[in-house]
């Protein structure tokens, strides 16, 4: 590969966002609880990005990836992290997403998968298991982070397929617009809100960067690169948001942390040497 493609820097460029996302969305949760910042995400997002398209696309099968890619998975990985002993455990189970993303191109798309490219998947998971967590507890945020994950990778390949020549912009209007319903029905399992003009800022930041810009790169990445190759480089993101975390929470990082991002890194770029 001469040089990187559109869809790899689209990629590298969201892992960074989303990084970033998850410090912000811990200060934010002082506020308001994941579930009610779920919904203001989506609905925020809906009003401030119709204006701009003029322009949703509301049928079936944009319902069913709105649903899978978006609405669903803000509501799975939120009951993840809250009904899990281990948060970074719970992240981990989410980042199965690749791994379920390189099963199905496989039998829905029919690519193929070099030997370099599975070797840089698994060395990135990997990665990420060993800063993600130290200890392995089955429990329901386990599980739910899992199914977070192989719903999350089918809604990537059901993007890739039906919608990789819609805008973005377009996309991310009508998916925020469709998964309402589904974040607002998962308020009662927490609708803690206290805001303040504090509170306020912060979740409008976190509207801004995961939501409307976060998701505005995944839909652009995954109409111009191989799905299995977005999800392979997403790895970064639980990497980054430890080291963004430790830099705005000031959080220690730890010695498996720094281990975890050596190895990830290692895998990420043979996953881009290969594509």
């Amino acid at each position: 590969m001469s040089r990187l493609s559109s869809g790899i820097i689209y990629s590298v460029a969201l892992a960074l966002v989303w990084g970033v996302a998850y410090p912000l969305t811990r200060m934010a949760e002082a506020y308001a609880s994941p579930m009610v910042i779920a919904v203001i995400r989506v609905i925020a997002a809906s009003a401030l990005m119709y204006p701009l398209v003029r322009r949703l696309v509301l049928n079936l099968r944009m319902l069913i990836t709105a649903v899978l890619n978006m609405g669903l998975f803000l509501v799975l990985i939120n009951v993840s992290i809250l009904y899990s002993p281990n948060p970074g455990l719970a992240a981990l189970m989410i980042y199965t997403q690749p791994l379920f993303v390189a099963l199905f191109e496989r039998l829905i798309l029919k690519h193929g998968l070099s030997f370099g490219r599975v070797i840089g998947l698994i060395l990135g998971f990997t990665g990420v298991a060993l800063a993600s967590t130290s200890s392995v507890f089955l429990s329901l945020g386990v599980i739910v982070g899992l199914v977070a994950g192989l719903l999350w990778g089918l809604g990537t390949i059901l993007y890739a397929m039906w919608f990789r020549d819609i805008d973005p912009l377009v996309t991310n209007a009508s998916s925020s617009v469709l998964s309402i319903p589904v974040t607002a029905l998962a308020l009662p399992i927490d609708p803690a809100l206290s805001l303040t003009l504090r509170g306020i800022l912060l979740v409008l930041l976190v509207v801004a960067d995961a939501q409307i810009l976060g998701f505005i790169l995944w839909f652009k990445a995954v109409s111009s690169e191989r799905p299995s190759t977005v999800s392979s480089i997403l790895l970064l993101t639980p990497i980054l948001a430890l080291y963004f975390s430790a830099l705005i929470l000031k959080s220690r990082l730890t010695t498996p942390e720094l281990m975890g991002t050596a190895v990830t890194m290692i895998g990420l770029l043979l996953v881009i040497k290969s594509a």
